[in-house]
């Protein structure tokens, strides 16, 4: 059976060329071509479509609420195609509700088209292949070793991708504003769009949450998110961002802040890994295991994909596997 995708754009245009290249991939049918999220909702018929794409220049949205009719009432996969023009924060609120996922839509459609042509297929078979029954908000934490972490907490660190948004306003939202400690965060995300990611964490957390600076003294009770296409690392004190090649295909890295956090708060470090794609974080783990560190992966119920924190639970650096809904409260009552 084919993979049928809505495509959800105001520009005609768009709606054509999308509807073009869905129709050479293998196995892929368009379901149906919509120009706003009423006209999207009203198309909820059998047979539903197995995945959106939605042009995040789609303004009605995530003001009316179409897309969490879209998305999580009826469980479909929604990935979000952004320009460097486009609303960064209408994406941003479209991950938190539920879109798996966001790709950028290249400038000049005659150059790269091809480049988002394989991106775009490659997500499309990753999400429909993962797509699973609706997330419940249950409760489960299990040990994944006998480990048990008594050291004062002095820091933590997150690495997060595919899902993560979503993922890190749940985590956040948990944790008191005076937290006596730093918080780092690294993010998958592109350039520009964590500058808008950290204002809306910001915005929706009692912490401060700020996207880091080179060079920036590292305070208490501050959240710091890896700026996209930057590597953050911990150096003494102080950050430090850079643009040292990509690893795992990706910067920022979640294994750069790893190892230098490791060797910074050394057995007062508590490391997360949430969702995500890929194997990124698990060298990381590893540093911060042999420092003495506490790791906590997200479980396999609750991740969008269950790549990153799987990687790190199989090669035994997790001590919790634990549910999204529990990892705030597991934290908070770790640095109380």
């Amino acid at each position: 059976m084919s993979i049928k995708i809505m495509v959800i754009d105001d520009s005609a245009f768009m709606r054509r060329i999308m509807s073009h290249t869905l129709q050479e991939f293998e196995g892929v049918a368009v379901h149906s071509l919509v120009s706003c999220g009423k006209d999207a909702v009203a198309k909820l018929k059998s047979p539903l479509p197995d995945l959106i794409t939605i042009d995040a220049q789609v303004a009605d949205l995530t003001e009316t609420g179409d897309l969490k009719k879209l998305i999580q009432k009826n469980n479909i996969p929604a990935i979000m195609i952004s320009s460097s023009d486009s609303k960064k924060e209408t994406t941003m609120k479209a991950l938190e509700v539920g879109a798996v996922d966001f790709l950028l839509r290249p400038q000049e459609l005659n150059k790269d088209w091809t480049v988002f042509q394989e991106m775009l297929e490659k997500k499309i078979r990753l999400f429909v292949k993962s797509k699973t029954k609706p997330i419940e908000r249950v409760s489960t934490v299990r040990k994944a070793t006998n480990h048990q972490f008594t050291m004062p907490v002095e820091a933590i660190v997150i690495g997060a991708s595919t899902g993560g948004p979503k993922a890190l306003v749940e985590v956040v939202r948990e944790l008191p504003a005076k937290i006596g400690i730093p918080i780092f965060i690294v993010q998958h995300m592109p350039k520009g769009f964590t500058t808008s990611f950290a204002k809306r964490l910001d915005a929706l957390s009692g912490l401060t949450i700020v996207e880091a600076e080179d060079g920036q003294r590292i305070q208490k009770d501050t959240v710091y998110l890896a700026p996209g296409g930057k590597h953050m690392l911990i150096d003494k004190d102080r950050i430090l961002l850079t643009e040292e090649d990509k690893i795992h295909g990706v910067r920022p890295a979640v294994d750069y802040l790893f190892e230098t956090a490791a060797i910074k708060y050394g057995h007062h470090l508590v490391g997360v890994v949430l969702t995500g794609m890929g194997n990124d974080g698990a060298i990381g783990s590893k540093a911060i295991k042999e420092s003495g560190g506490y790791m906590i992966t997200q479980n396999q119920e609750t991740s969008v994909i269950y790549g990153m924190p799987r990687n790190v639970e199989e090669k035994g650096y997790s001590d919790n596997v634990a549910s999204l809904y529990d990892i705030g409260n597991i934290l908070k009552n770790m640095i109380g």
